[in-house]
């Protein structure tokens, strides 16, 4: 997902929890939990591929 998704994503899970009496603090920390995943996962560096393992 991308910063857009995200965004959308937590506008729509605090609208829902707005409207439908949910609590709001359980859709932000959705979000965020779920953002910070995507982060760590982007941070794993990417495996080389064969062309740079043989100039390295």
């Amino acid at each position: 997902m991308n910063a857009e998704q995200f965004l959308s994503l937590a506008e729509t899970l605090r609208s829902f929890a707005q409207h439908s009496g949910r609590d709001l603090n359980a859709a932000n920390l959705f979000v965020h939990t779920m953002l910070m995943r995507a982060i760590e996962t982007d941070a794993i560096e990417a495996p080389k591929r064969e062309d740079e393992r043989k100039a390295a």
